[in-house]
């Protein structure tokens, strides 16, 4: 359905409630009316309201000409600019693109029961278990993420993890519309810092985890660690459900203003993991809450998944879902593209190709791709870091590689940085390591290298890139060529060891 059209009185009368400072309209008559709130004046069309903002390197104001050249209706400006449109003049842009997101979307969270999910790692396949646990209990829901947006069978792709406000009220609107009455989001912290998710209100916070990263944005450890725990404030969610099992979790559950519940493996988790099982079958937890013992098996693959299956269970009981129903949920969840998504076997080294790019995730990749290996086997890890971000990671990233057998050090899209001096700050934290160290600067080459050198017991882990089909090498977003590891492998593994064996009607019966 198409965006509903919004008068420009009730845009001046929902941009005054937004807390500090003057709302004034300048020109456009109370007849005027806007159709959608754009950011970027390229996505522009007829009757848009265009919403000059200003970024880290872009001013929107300069491209006010541009969208006013497109059809804009009207300007939402935190300066004059010079153009022959009506204009909505506000003490700051970004501010208001959350509230005026959601009334020229129509308001569709209100319609919808939210679940945000924010954490360093874990995000992407825990909102996928939650929605797979509405699901099973009958209610349509929606899910906003790194992988796009989704409902029912339809998708949509995202540039961002959580899209910048006006989009996501369009996804939310999208949603309503194919029927969800329910909608998970992952919330990044870049979002909660930006105001990206201002104008939500969820049932549920989620928290998966936490490490360093992001500071190239946040700057600090602790400023990174208060920008997620914002999803936790009285005025955005009603509720919450914390990982407790490292201190940063278990001091957000202290803190929170909201009720709490706690998960993990310590005595006072209300949702407690008594025991775990994983294997290249998929993954069975024992859980405990107060309903007493359940079991739970899901096809999801490494002993990471354990507190995203127990987080999803907890917040299913939040929501009032029945146990069974929860259970069978978990159990239908498919791993989502590039998390732990295992490739090859039956004769054939497997491979594994996981999203990993902090140092705690990847130490949790290679233990995963070690507990699949077969009598004797060892693990290769294709490792690269991304360029002009994050620097600091990439000692620690080199630090977690360690654990493998044999790492081949390779680009992972140096975005304009030299690639062989991302290479030398990962050998750093490889120095004196028993693994042995080989450097292929051609991902591509990389891993077909690493596939090429594993035997049938071994594992080749794929790490930094999961779902992600395109790399970059340059500042110029249109120089991205197309690479997905995962299609890579699947090349290289039929050219070196031929294709799948298929299973005999006695080995699929057992």
């Amino acid at each position: 359905m198409p965006l509903p059209a919004v008068t420009w009185p009730d845009v001046e009368r929902r941009a005054a409630t937004v807390p500090g400072g003057e709302v004034r309209r300048v020109g456009g008559t109370d007849a005027l009316t806007v159709r959608g709130l754009v950011t970027d004046s390229r996505r522009v069309a007829p009757g848009s309201l265009f919403a000059c903002v200003r970024g880290a390197v872009s001013d929107g104001h300069r491209h006010a000409g541009a969208a006013a050249r497109a059809g804009a209706a009207a300007l939402l400006v935190d300066r004059p600019v010079d153009v022959a449109l009506p204009q909505l003049r506000v003490s700051s842009v970004r501010a208001q693109l959350g509230p005026l997101g959601a009334l020229l979307a129509g308001d569709p969270a209100r319609a919808l029961r939210l679940v945000g999910v924010t954490g360093s790692n874990g995000k992407t396949t825990t909102g996928a278990l939650v929605r797979g646990v509405l699901d099973a209990a009958g209610v349509r829901t929606g899910v906003v993420g790194t992988l796009g947006a989704s409902v029912g069978t339809r998708s949509r792709g995202t540039a961002l993890t959580t899209p910048e406000a006006p989009e996501l009220h369009e996804l939310l609107r999208w949603m309503v519309d194919a029927g969800a009455r329910r909608a998970v989001v992952e919330a990044s912290s870049i979002a909660l810092d930006v105001g990206r998710i201002d104008g939500l209100r969820f049932d549920v916070a989620v928290f998966t985890g936490f490490e360093e990263d992001h500071l190239d944005h946040h700057g600090t450890l602790e400023q990174y660690w208060a920008s997620k725990a914002r999803l936790f404030e009285r005025d955005r969610a009603a509720a919450g459900v914390v990982v407790v099992d490292e201190p940063w979790g278990r001091r957000l559950a202290d803190q929170a203003p909201v009720p709490v519940t706690r998960v993990g493996s310590a005595a006072d988790a209300d949702v407690r993991v008594l025991g775990w099982r994983t294997g290249a079958g998929g993954t069975d937890v024992l859980l405990a809450d107060d309903t007493g013992g359940h079991r739970v098996h899901s096809p999801l693959v490494g002993r990471v998944h354990v507190t995203n299956l127990a987080a999803a269970w907890a917040t299913g009981r939040v929501l009032g879902v029945d146990p069974v129903r929860i259970a069978d949920g978990l159990a239908t969840v498919a791993p989502p593209r590039g998390r732990n998504t295992v490739l090859g076997g039956r004769g054939r080294p497997l491979v594994v190709v996981d999203y990993a790019h902090t140092p705690r995730a990847l130490a949790a990749a290679v233990t995963t791709a070690r507990d699949l290996c077969g009598p004797g086997g060892r693990v290769h890890l294709v490792l690269g870091a991304r360029g002009r971000r994050d620097r600091y990671k990439r000692q620690g990233l080199g630090e977690s590689a360690r654990a493998a057998d044999v790492v081949w050090l390779t680009n992972e899209g140096s975005h304009g940085e030299d690639p062989a001096a991302i290479v030398a700050e990962l050998r750093v934290g490889l120095l004196g390591a028993d693994a042995a160290v080989r450097t292929v600067p051609d991902r591509r080459a990389a891993i077909l290298a690493a596939v090429r050198a594993a035997d049938p017991a071994d594992v080749v882990l794929l790490v930094g890139r999961g779902h992600e089909t395109r790399v970059l090498d340059t500042t110029d977003p249109r120089d991205a060529v197309h690479l997905d590891d995962a299609e890579v492998a699947t090349t290289a593994l039929i050219a070196e060891h031929g294709p799948p064996v298929v299973a005999t009607e006695g080995e699929l019966a057992s």
